[in-house]
């Protein structure tokens, strides 16, 4: 008689492991914004996904909901009272491999003394995600390939370059020659201070603290996209896949440009007549004695020339 039996196999024993640790039980969702339309069901899987950063207090199950929430919460929330840009710094969260160029940073508020009894131990307060590329590296495999393989907007913001990476001429206020000799092209991808946080100038001293980063280098200029980050807003009234109503568009464009004045009053100007805007750490530079209404206005790019340009054109917006 044979005593032997089949092993389990290695997913059989995973499952057996999560039933006698409960890890997926059914569980409630827990929310603190009274409007979520999650509240009291379950899931298997839940997991709060923010808690406010402020006061450590309430959680939520999406951004959303912590967006939603924020005009009531904000009444009670304890934000100490001496959080300021001058007590904000920044560090990398944990990289992916040396040939992944995006970059994510965390923003928090600097502790004097983590080990005196009772002292504040720092806070998150918000994150920026940069991407930095090596310039040489463009020009090895082709500028305009090689930033579009990075994103779609890298792909559209190469097209205002040539294809060795040298921006082309007539680009406003922004010249060939200043990218020359740079390392990098860091491209701010998006900058987020977390809602308690909003309104005590955090923003706009993170961004000068983003030159000082080891990782840049030496580079001068720092390439963003203004924009609303869709992720983090409520989803429309038609579903996440459906158009927006006209309301939802004014209010959305209206943020936008919001946003857009935010980076020009940090000292950013508009790339060309392009959605992109540029920063240059040197304070003598031609673009940081443009006033903001003096700033360049968007226009659509011309029709394109040659094949070429039709061709790369058609990648980076499709």
């Amino acid at each position: 008689m044979d005593n032997t039996s089949e092993s389990p196999s290695t997913l059989e024993l995973f499952r057996r492991q999560c039933a006698r640790e409960n890890i997926f039980r059914e569980r409630p969702i827990e929310c603190d914004s009274p409007s979520c339309p999650s509240r009291g069901k379950t899931c298997r899987f839940y997991t709060p996904a923010c808690t406010c950063s402020g006061c450590s207090g309430p959680k939520y199950c999406s951004f959303q909901c912590q967006d939603a929430a924020w005009a009531t919460h904000k009444t009670v929330c304890t934000v100490p009272s001496s959080a300021s840009k001058a007590g904000v710094h920044i560090h990398a969260l944990e990289k992916g491999p040396r040939e992944q160029s995006e970059t994510e940073y965390d923003a928090q508020t600097v502790s004097k003394s983590n080990t005196r009894p009772g002292a504040a131990l720092p806070q998150k307060v918000g994150h920026a995600k940069l991407q930095i590329i090596e310039i040489w590296k463009t020009r090895e495999y082709g500028f305009f390939d090689c930033l579009n393989e990075y994103s779609q907007q890298l792909g559209q913001m190469a097209l205002h370059f040539d294809v060795i990476g040298r921006l082309k001429p007539n680009r406003g206020c922004w010249q060939p020659e200043d990218f020359d000799g740079q390392p990098y092209l860091v491209y701010l991808e998006e900058l987020v201070v977390d809602l308690p946080w909003r309104g005590k100038g955090i923003g706009s001293a993170i961004l000068p603290m983003l030159f000082q980063l080891s990782e840049l280098n030496g580079a001068g200029f720092i390439l963003t996209f203004p924009t609303v980050l869709n992720r983090l807003e409520p989803p429309s009234v038609n579903g996440p896949f459906g158009d927006l109503t006209p309301e939802e568009e004014d209010t959305w464009l209206a943020k936008r440009d919001r946003i857009i004045e935010f980076y020009r009053k940090s000292g950013f100007r508009r790339l060309a007549n392009s959605d992109f805007f540029c920063l240059a750490e040197d304070a003598s530079h031609p673009s940081r004695s443009i006033p903001i209404d003096g700033d360049a206005k968007f226009e659509e790019l011309p029709p394109p020339t040659t094949q070429e340009e039709r061709i790369r054109r058609h990648m980076a917006y499709n």
